[in-house]
């Protein structure tokens, strides 16, 4: 059985809950069973609250308004995929290292 830091296995479970990939195809990247990053996923799941839902925009918003509030939320999503994609090839390194490691 190997022995995962807890650094790894909370990068792991952020990386799964920012989305984009499941829980099979995630731990396939890292090299590690679904089973234990489900168990590690449900784990941090229960001691978490539950997420509030996104705020709706209002119905009586102008063009304009739409307009940049739309440029905001992609601004935002640029954002959050360009630290996705360094989440993922940190994970990468990681999991190489431990490839390695074991062998």
């Amino acid at each position: 059985m190997r022995a995962y830091t807890k650094e790894f296995r909370r990068d792991a479970v952020s990386v799964y809950r920012k989305g984009g990939r499941s829980i099979r195809q995630l731990a396939a990247d890292l090299g590690v069973n679904h089973w234990t990053l489900r168990d590690w996923v449900d784990g941090e799941m229960k001691g978490r609250k539950t997420r509030q839902p996104a705020p709706q925009p209002p119905s009586d918003e102008t063009l304009e308004e739409k307009v940049k509030r739309l440029e905001r939320e992609n601004r935002d999503l640029r954002k959050k995929n360009a630290q996705l994609e360094t989440d993922r090839a940190i994970l990468k390194k990681a999991a190489a290292f431990f490839a390695k490691e074991s062998e």
